[in-house]
């Protein structure tokens, strides 16, 4: 017996363990399974290209068969399922069905004693090298097939309500000639071995953006030798099997870091490994399957973690959109920020006002449908407000910054249609003008109200600009814009929002922090901090909105770094209400929300699901279907339920 003791502090939690790797045993010398999963009490799941797929007990007598030939496996158990009509927690598991080379997904029945086929995916144009289970934090279920040309396809198989949703999510590129995979649900990691290479961690999440860090590399760049091709992740770690090296690495993922390797004998050629972590007993169970023997080894070690000894990061809360807007016309970086007009006649007929940051401005109905759009240039950012004095009438306004000449472009809204006019443009002298935001003081017996304008640009400079319009002959508007405020952030800013019935200003500072001060031309011009770049707002800090309730007002603020929505209290000192994830709605075939740039929130009764009011989001990952950007709609009643708001 081979004794091995490591002690592991981190940041985020604490591992401390003596691994002792017991004396490996072999399973089942005398049945055919090229893939052994091991389950909970002991029994394990097999598969094989000959005997088909099997269901062993302890012994490895037979609990249940289905005579399909298959290859390949992983699993996850206690799944939510709608099976016979009601949802039950079962064992389920992807394999590849032959000779057909179909994807499929199974459940075992325990309650029946039986294997149970749940569904078919549709048979790739590629042979599936390896595939992966992964769980997202609301409880869909997907699989990744490797394609070993160097593509991962993720398919939803289960959705969070337990119903099979067979639909392609995304396909994300990875390295050539990968050879397994594993997913670290808890995390959100997907590790893929790479032949010769090395092992890598990718996003798991449908929503990440595409990208990998290295986990350890062949020598002389890492510890693996180029046999390192099988992988599987452990709560708060990864298994690597080396071949050559005849060796278990364990790496802890927070880091990505190696903390210790055992040795394994009598393996010659390894083509499985699985894992399953026992909870009650802190151990694990690895599996190896030895294709030149045609054995399966067992070996356990304990494997235990405790809790953190720092404050833990506030939970995050999951919501879903309600709505969605058709997408852009083309792949990139093109949907920026919206606006939110509101018809005061008939709120139902509001609109939702779209910059293309690649073309001009959008605008959509409350369902998300397309009713204008203007090619009026690269439009960044863009805001609403109501009553602008234009000669004899008042009119509304929406107003977006222009990044092809540095202006402002200016559309009328007819208060009846809601239909808008490109009216004009206003100059400005910033250099590379960026974000936006509009602020309307309060009227007085002798004062009216005024409008302005606040363009920022990457230099980290603001503007407050007053706009006035003069009508002249024929009824041509001329807008004018006059600078009465200057002030500035150290870096590249973007986000802003006007609170007006408070007379305050939020910005956002990408990198550093959100900062607010006051609106009123005469206010200092020295930024005072609300909340700093971090655990919490993740930079980049980009849209902020206020939601202006009856009773308590909020800001809500895009955390670009983690794909969330922090909400605070709009007025000192700012209290912190929580933060929001907008997750996958397979249901009702609305993907989640990611990187998001701007957004726009409002407490309108917008009527049905939007009677507390809208928020409107850029969502700058548009998957399932993989398709260009859009914007996505929530109910701030889902907001306010999650976060237990007033």
């Amino acid at each position: 017996m081979k004794k091995i003791v490591v002690t592991l502090l981190s940041s985020c939690f604490c591992l401390s363990m003596g691994i002792v790797a017991q004396e490996q045993k072999t399973l089942f010398k005398n049945i055919q399974a090229s893939a052994i999963a091991p389950l909970v009490q002991s029994s394990y799941l097999g598969v094989d290209e000959r005997s088909g797929i099997s269901w062993f007990d302890v012994r490895g007598k037979r609990k249940a068969h289905l005579s399909t030939p298959a290859e390949l496996l992983d699993v996850r158990e206690n799944v939510e399922v709608n099976y016979n009509g009601k949802l039950t927690l079962l064992d389920v598991a992807v394999t590849v069905l032959l000779p057909e080379q179909q994807p499929a997904l199974i459940a075992l029945d325990k309650s029946g004693k039986k294997i149970v086929a749940l569904a078919r995916l549709p048979i790739p144009t590629f042979k599936i090298e390896n595939l992966c289970l992964s769980r997202d934090t609301v409880n869909n279920l997907s699989v990744y097939l490797l394609d070993e040309r160097g593509t991962a396809e993720q398919w939803l198989v289960l959705d969070a309500q337990g119903n099979q949703q067979i639909k392609k999510m995304r396909s994300l590129p990875i390295a050539p000639n990968s050879k397994s995979c594993s997913v670290d649900d808890a995390s959100e990691r997907l590790f893929i071995a790479e032949e010769s290479i090395g092992v890598w961690a990718y996003g798991a999440s449908v929503e990440s953006s595409p990208g990998r860090s290295v986990v350890d590399m062949s020598a002389p760049f890492g510890k693996l030798s180029e046999s390192a091709e099988l992988v599987s992740a452990i709560p708060g770690g990864l298994v690597v099997f080396d071949a050559e090296q005849k060796k278990l690495n364990v790496y802890r993922t927070d880091k990505l870091e190696l903390i210790n390797s055992i040795a394994v004998n009598g393996v010659d050629e390894a083509e499985y490994l699985a894992t399953r972590y026992d909870s009650v007993k802190k151990q694990l169970a690895i599996v190896l399957f030895d294709e030149s023997k045609k054995q399966h080894h067992e070996l356990t070690i304990p494997w235990g973690q405790a809790q953190s000894q720092e404050s833990p990061v506030l939970a995050i809360s999951s919501v879903t959109a309600d709505a969605q807007t058709q997408v852009m016309a083309r792949f990139g970086d093109a949907a920026d920020d919206p606006a939110i007009w509101i018809n005061k006649h008939n709120p139902q007929q509001s609109r939702v006002i779209g910059t293309n940051k690649q073309q001009g401005l959008f605008v959509y109905d409350l369902q998300g449908k397309e009713v204008q759009h203007f090619n009026t240039g690269k439009l960044n950012n863009v805001d609403v407000r109501y009553g602008i004095q234009v000669g004899q009438q008042q009119l509304d306004i929406a107003v977006a910054t222009n990044r092809d000449d540095n202006s402002l472009a200016i559309y009328t809204i007819d208060p009846a249609t809601g239909n808008l006019s490109f009216s004009g443009s206003v100059k400005t002298n910033l250099e590379e003008i960026y974000g936006f935001c509009m602020y309307q003081s309060p009227a007085s017996a002798n004062t009216p109200a005024k409008t302005y304008a606040i363009p920022n640009a990457k230099s980290g400079e603001f503007q407050q600009i007053e706009l006035t319009a003069a009508v002249g002959k024929k009824k041509a508007v001329t807008w004018q814009g006059k600078v009465v405020r200057r002030f500035f952030v150290k870096s590249q800013p973007e986000g802003c929002v006007a609170d007006d019935q408070h007379q305050r200003l939020f910005i956002g500072e990408e990198d550093v922090a959100l900062w607010t001060l006051g609106a009123d031309v005469n206010a200092s011009s020295t930024p005072e901090l609300v909340l700093a770049a971090g655990d919490i707002l993740v930079a980049d800090v980009e849209g902020v909105g206020i939601y202006a309730g009856n009773e308590k007002s909020y800001v809500v603020v895009s955390s670009q770094g983690n794909n969330t929505f922090v909400v605070m209290d709009a007025l000192p000192p700012f209290r912190l209400r929580g933060i929001v994830r907008i997750d996958l709605d397979a249901a009702n075939n609305i993907d989640g929300v990611s990187e998001t740039d701007g957004l726009e929130v409002s407490s309108v009764n917008f009527g049905g699901e939007f009677s507390e009011g809208l928020l409107v989001v850029q969502d700058g990952h548009k998957v399932m279907p993989e398709a260009p950007q859009n914007f996505k709609y929530v109910a701030w009643k889902k907001i306010r339920e999650a976060l237990r708001l007033e």
